[in-house]
């Protein structure tokens, strides 16, 4: 049988670093948009939603590992 707790975790660690992807995209879009003439906002807004989300799965994936044990 399937260990549910740890299929939900691996999942739940996965969708933490989708974060990051789609931020980069966004990034890429913004900077294919600034280029084109646009605001010079997509970009720095891609930038902001890109730190934030490494930030929240940096934290994240933080919490998620074991301590060591303590010799």
């Amino acid at each position: 049988m399937a260990n549910l707790s740890k299929i939900a975790s691996r999942l739940d660690a996965v969708m933490d670093l989708m974060g990051p992807a789609i931020a980069v995209m966004l990034l890429a879009m913004g900077i294919e948009t600034y280029r084109d003439g646009g605001s010079l906002g997509w970009p720095i807004a891609g930038a902001v939603l890109l730190v934030i989300n490494l930030w929240v799965a940096w934290r994240r994936l933080a919490r998620r590992r074991k301590p060591s044990p303590q010799s």
